[in-house]
Parts: structure tokens; sequence; C-alpha cells
């Protein structure tokens, strides 16, 4: 069975929670819990480059307390939630999966390094109008496919069943991690700084105080100077559907983890909507060396673009972030 990957917009659910969350009974969980975040945990191997190590005490600047970014990052995540607009855009997704056949040498940086042959590569591309409507604490995701692999479609009520993974309510994701409402359900610390696009951002890791099915999640989440949060990277320790899975060598075994991060990038009002989705599943094996052997088995890529805005007076143009 292929594994699925959701995101609930916590932040919509945040007012039932507090109401309801000491009445509910497993059950009535498991069943909210299918429209939560699925995905393996990411190692800290596959950190971007640039990014510091967990626990590097390093601030983007002297004035740039813990306490100031999450209140400044809580009042954004309030803003988040209450833009009750409509907008659509453009989707782009490209699906590659290779079919490996047995192992190779590198002739990369280090000789010892294998990596696997790759008998096969499977391609497949797809463009949506995508449209998101909220109106209070309703919200709904649209899609007609308009191509697939080059080839002119339109079908209405499309889904993106036929991904291995996916999502759901990007433009909340930062929401769950550090809405008020969430923020004292989670210990937060300092993970580094990094530079997105030639601006400076610090890095801040979000660890849940008490593990639940509806706060199971761990998240690295990238934040620039005005408090915006330009990336997520999740890293969910409780998986729903999720099964391990290895692929055996003449070296040993390959291990397999997901590497599933957001970007941030198209701004409307100080607000960030996602520019580009990136969910990888990785193979990897550490070797007694030091080195580490890892190959992408499968790469997913959306790209959200051509962004248009509707509210109930007004129609507002979209721009790219550093245009």
């Amino acid at each position: 069975m292929l594994k699925k990957l959701f995101i609930l917009s916590r932040g919509f659910a945040e007012k039932l929670n507090f109401h309801k969350e000491k009445k509910m009974t497993k059950s009535r969980l498991l069943n909210r819990s299918n429209i939560s975040l699925i995905l393996a945990f990411a190692t800290a191997l596959f950190v971007p480059s640039g990014q510091l190590r967990a626990g590097t005490q390093k601030k983007l600047s002297d004035q740039m307390s813990i306490e100031e970014i999450l209140k400044a990052t809580g009042e954004y995540c309030e803003r988040v939630k209450q833009m009750a607009l409509h907008y659509i855009c453009l989707e782009k997704i490209t699906d590659i999966e290779k079919f490996f056949g047995g192992m190779s040498r590198s002739s990369g940086l280090h000789r010892e390094n294998m990596i696997f042959n790759v008998r096969r590569t499977k391609r497949q591309t797809y463009t949506y109008d995508y449209q998101l409507i909220k109106k209070g604490d309703e919200l709904l995701e649209q899609r007609i496919m308009l191509k697939k692999n080059g080839r002119k479609r339109h079908q209405k009520n499309a889904d993106l069943s036929h991904l291995k993974y996916f999502s759901k309510f990007l433009i909340y994701g930062s929401v769950g991690f550090l809405s008020r409402y969430w923020q004292s359900r989670f210990t937060y610390t300092y993970f580094g700084e990094d530079k997105i696009n030639g601006e400076p951002v610090v890095i801040i890791q979000a660890v849940p105080n008490d593990v639940r099915l509806d706060n199971s999640n761990i998240g690295r989440i990238w934040i620039n100077k005005d408090f915006q949060i330009l990336r997520v990277e999740w890293e969910p320790s409780c998986i729903q559907d999720y099964q391990d899975e290895t692929i055996g060598s003449k070296l040993g075994e390959f291990q397999k983890t997901v590497v599933w991060t957001v970007d941030y990038s198209v701004e409307k009002n100080g607000i960030l909507f996602p520019g580009k989705q990136i969910i990888q599943e990785i193979f990897f094996q550490d070797s007694s060396n030091g080195i580490q052997r890892k190959a992408v088995k499968r790469e997913t890529r959306f790209i959200y673009d051509n962004y248009k805005y509707f509210t109930v007076e007004t129609d507002v143009n979209w721009r790219k972030k550093g245009q």
C-alpha cells in the first residue's frame, strides 16, 4: 500500500482541541489522524548545506532572543489564521522514481563511496489549477488537472492520490508549530543560522512537550529578521501507515528515510505563501570510516506559481519574494 503524506491545518483545530482535548477518546483521535502528518523520521544526516548542528547558540543579531522570536512568530501565525481569503495558483508537480540495479563505484569525491546503479527512471509531470477556499473555520482545497506528462487534460475534482507522498493546506504549515495555541505545547531551541537566497535566517527546532496523536511532530523553522517564516522542515516521530524499508547490497543494508521541506517565497501583505515543496525518499548507510553513502530513490517536487488572491472587495496581484 502506498504511503500518503497529509498536513492537517492544526490552526483551525485549535479551538476544537482546546474544548474537547480532555474528552476525546483514543478512537476519536484516530479518526482525526487520517489527516495528520505522515512522514518518515528524517535524520539529522540530511540537513541542508550551511545549516549548523542542533543546539548551536548563535543568533541572527544580539537583539533577536528566542523569546522575541516566539512572540513575533506567534503574531505572524495569528495573521495567517485570520486571513479570510480565497486564492488560486498553478501547481506544477514532477515525480521522479529511480529503480536501482546493484552497486557501482562512484568517481566522486571519495573513491570508496558506493552508489546504486540506476536501472530505470520513471518521470511523471502534472499541472493543476489549485484553489484554496477559507471562510471562517471552513477550509477546502480543489484542483483541476490541466496537463499530464505535457498533454492537455481537463479533469475536475482531481486529487493527488496517485502520488506516494503529498500534503494538504501547506499555507498553514507554520501555524501548527508557532501559533499562540501551540507554543505552550512545544520546547524551542536554536538550531543555527543559514541563508536562503542570500537572506540571513535563524533556525529554531520545535519538539513537543507531550507527544500525542495530534501533537507528535518535530520541526525546524527558518525565520528572517522580519520574523517571516521562509522554510519549514518536518521530522514527525509518529508515523501512520509508514513501514521501514531497506535495500540490500554487498556493502550491507541501506535504510530508508524521508526528507520533507517547504519553502515559503510568495508574499502578499507580509504573509508568505508556498513557493516550493520537495519530498525525497532517501536510502542511506553510514560506513565505519565516517563516510555516508546515500541515494535518492524518489523525489516529488511541487512548484507553486501565478498566484491570484480573492477577497470580498479586492483582487490582489502576486509577486515573488525578492523581486
